[in-house]
């Protein structure tokens, strides 16, 4: 099978694996228990009346049928209308337009410490096996993997933010002020990929083809830079797409931690007001981005290394 018909393949999977994320997205919406036309009549008016509910569910749709407000909702995912959020009466798209810039840039900050973090010291790892500093990464990836991040954020805060005043307690948005959020996001996932990388470098190792390169003289060094890294960097592209995806709806904690109007920090909110369409709107971008990141994870592995492409097919 061709490089091409594999992408196809993939994208055809995507988007049946979206259209069931889309599906999920609307039974949240329908099976919580919850009345959105109720709340958002409540949010405004003290006595609401059966007639304002009504008129409400009229407004929103919610009177027809199950097939009837599926295709609604359908649509309205093609035209970018995710509803109205309870929370503040806007368009849960605008809300998640105005905190999405923010995230997205805490996201790329904590994964570029990952990615730099991941394939240096993993490398060094391998080449130093065995001693000291080797030693001394896997007692500090395991500390880093069961230290929760939002503690984390907490012991950053208030050292270089209270005691050494170096940075801001509150995000005004640059990008200095998410420094000490993104290495909170980043070091248990680090930790996590080192151990991975590591590993899966150490198997590649045992490949004949290693053997063959020592045969003729080459380094350790230039051997794990120059073909070992490539060949094992699946399973850590893998990971490292998924926690990708991940950061967008579980960095609330650290968000919140730091002040940040963000994607999670607005699901917070949504959460603590009951706001169905707020709810199922974010749930709804992170499962997508969470599908296409593992999506291009899996092409992009099979462009680097031709092994991993003729395992999937």
């Amino acid at each position: 099978m061709g490089i091409s018909a594999r992408i196809v393949k993939r994208i055809i999977t995507l988007l049946i694996v979206t259209l069931g994320v889309v599906t999920l997205s609307f039974c949240l919406q329908i099976f919580t228990g919850t009345d959105p036309a109720e709340m958002l009549v409540r949010k405004t008016t003290l006595f609401a009346t059966e007639e304002q509910i009504q008129a409400m569910r009229v407004e929103l749709g919610l009177d027809g049928t199950l097939s009837e407000q599926y295709a609604d909702y359908i649509k309205g995912l093609l035209t970018g209308d995710l509803g109205i959020s309870i929370t503040n009466r806007k368009p849960v798209i605008d809300n998640i337009r105005n905190a999405l810039p923010v995230t997205c840039m805490l996201v790329i900050m904590s994964m570029l410490w990952v990615a730099i973090l991941t394939v240096l010291i993993s490398a060094f790892s391998v080449i130093w096996k065995d001693k000291a500093f080797d030693h001394a990464t896997r007692v500090i990836c395991i500390i880093g993997i069961c230290v929760p991040s939002f503690w984390l954020a907490l012991i950053l805060l208030i050292a270089f933010a209270v005691e050494i005043p170096i940075f801001s307690v509150i995000s005004d948005g640059s990008i200095k002020s998410l420094i000490l959020p993104s290495i909170s996001i980043a070091i248990p996932i680090a930790c996590i990929s080192i151990r991975v990388l590591r590993a899966a470098v150490i198997n590649e190792l045992k490949s004949d083809y290693v053997t063959y390169a020592k045969a003729r003289g080459f380094s350790t060094s230039k051997i794990v830079y120059g073909e070992v890294l490539r060949n094992a960097f699946p399973s850590a592209i893998t990971l490292f797409a998924q926690y990708c995806a991940s950061v967008f709806g579980t960095s609330a904690l650290i968000e919140t931690v730091f002040s940040i109007q963000g994607l999670g920090y607005y699901l917070t909110e949504a959460c603590e007001s009951m706001d169905v369409y707020g709810i199922s709107g974010v749930v709804l971008i992170c499962a997508i981005l969470f599908v296409l990141f593992n999506t291009a994870a899996d092409i992009f592995s099979g462009i680097i290394c031709p092994a991993y492409r003729r395992k999937r097919v």
